[in-house]
């Protein structure tokens, strides 16, 4: 479905709406700003997860500069933020609304092009009570807008690398595991191939060019295979540069003098993301399953239990909100608490509002350094198909 029309009586419900949910947020506090729907394609591209990427729309204008339609809401706003405050010291509460574009294959039910309303809580605020107030407000915004009945899944990034870190792995295996951590299939052949001690390795056996690479640094490995290229006149293919190649080869030269992942250690992985459970119990199953492998997460889970504390004071029910340590694996820039709140009867539409923390996005770009960042989007086609759907129900 490329788009949703609607005349008479249902535009008018459907504005409605929206402004009502607009409304909550301003109510709050929140700024209402604006962003240009073009964008520069490499700001999206490079930031957003590799689902994302396939689905944004690219396109040169007449000049040739790279241009996409906007996907999201969060990039565009952390710009205009960025202009008036570039070093990001000072607080804002920013709320912007519109239409993003986002390709869907043929026969999907979901649309290429909807509005959303979201709002951005940027700078120096505590992180608790930042994460807390962005996720109750969107609560209030749904609820203020007639949706009674649905469901909240919340998680937490940090939990992820934490783990990671912990872990008396080599510090490669380290990295690769948090890069891939947001492509779940991908995780998991990693991880298999990890603890088999097999990742690359029959490339490795036979490539001389990996044989080269052994050994060398990421800058030597990217000028040799610069060199290579040359010589054989082939340019790099699929938007990917020569050091993202070279780093690449030489993971999969490393992978043929390395050993095996612990099965304990594989394990241990594959039970943490296992977890899921409702939000009151996921400290103390997450500290359970820690202790009994003998490492500690104490710092991130008690910065989990304060915000599940306030999560609770601010409204979330967290004995039927669900906690999940794999929720949130496809959203590359989060680093911390994740939610979405969901109408499964939807089907492929059920998540009718989501956000989370995302602490290293603006200094990507240009501030000088972290800025503390959490924000959430409400997609407002579904929320009044959500809002319609129940409202019929409830008539019968």
């Amino acid at each position: 479905m490329t788009s949703i029309s609607s005349s008479g009586d249902e535009l008018n419900a459907r504005e409605a709406q929206a402004r009502t949910v607009r409304g909550s947020f301003e109510a709050a506090g929140y700024e209402p700003v604006t962003t240009p729907v073009l964008q520069p394609a490499e700001i999206f591209l490079d930031r957003h997860g590799e689902d994302l990427r396939r689905r944004t729309y690219l396109f040169n204008d007449p000049g040739g500069t790279e241009l996409c339609l906007r996907p999201d809401l969060t990039i565009p706003v952390c710009r205009l933020y960025l202009e008036r405050e570039p070093q990001g010291l000072k607080p804002a509460r920013l709320c912007a609304s519109g239409a993003i574009y986002r390709y869907q294959p043929t026969g999907s039910t979901k649309l290429s092009e909807y509005n959303q309303c979201g709002l951005e809580l940027l700078g120096p605020i505590d992180d608790v009570e930042a994460d807390a107030e962005i996720t109750r407000l969107a609560l209030r915004g749904v609820e203020e807008a007639g949706l009674m009945a649905y469901e909240v899944e919340l998680g937490d990034l940090a939990l992820f690398t934490a783990l990671i870190d912990a872990l008396s792995i080599p510090e490669r295996w380290k990295e690769r595991l948090r890069r891939q951590f947001w492509r779940p299939a991908f995780f998991a052949d990693l991880l298999t191939s990890l603890q088999n001690g097999e990742a690359d390795r029959s490339d490795a056996g036979r490539d001389g060019l990996l044989s080269a690479m052994a050994g060398l640094g990421e800058d030597q490995a990217a000028a040799l295979l610069e060199d290579v290229l040359k010589l054989s006149g082939i340019a790099p293919v699929g938007g990917r540069g020569v050091e993202e190649i070279a780093a690449r080869l030489l993971q999969k030269a490393d992978d043929a003098t390395t050993g095996k992942l612990p099965k304990e250690a594989a394990a241990l992985i594959s039970k943490f993301l296992e977890i899921s459970c409702p939000a009151a119990d996921a400290v103390s199953q997450i500290r359970a399953l820690t202790k009994d492998a003998g490492i500690t997460l104490d710092a991130t889970l008690d910065r989990l239990a304060a915000r599940l504390t306030a999560l609770g004071k601010a409204g979330v029910d967290l004995g039927t909100a669900r906690f999940s340590t794999g929720f949130g694996r496809k959203l590359e820039y989060y680093t911390g608490h994740v939610f979405e709140i969901r109408v499964p009867t939807l089907g492929e539409e059920a998540v009718i509002a989501g956000g989370g923390r995302y602490d290293r996005l603006l200094q990507t770009l240009g501030a000088s350094r972290p800025v503390p960042a959490v924000g959430c989007a409400v997609a407002l086609e579904r929320l009044f198909l959500a809002t319609t759907q129940s409202q019929s129900g409830a008539k019968k």
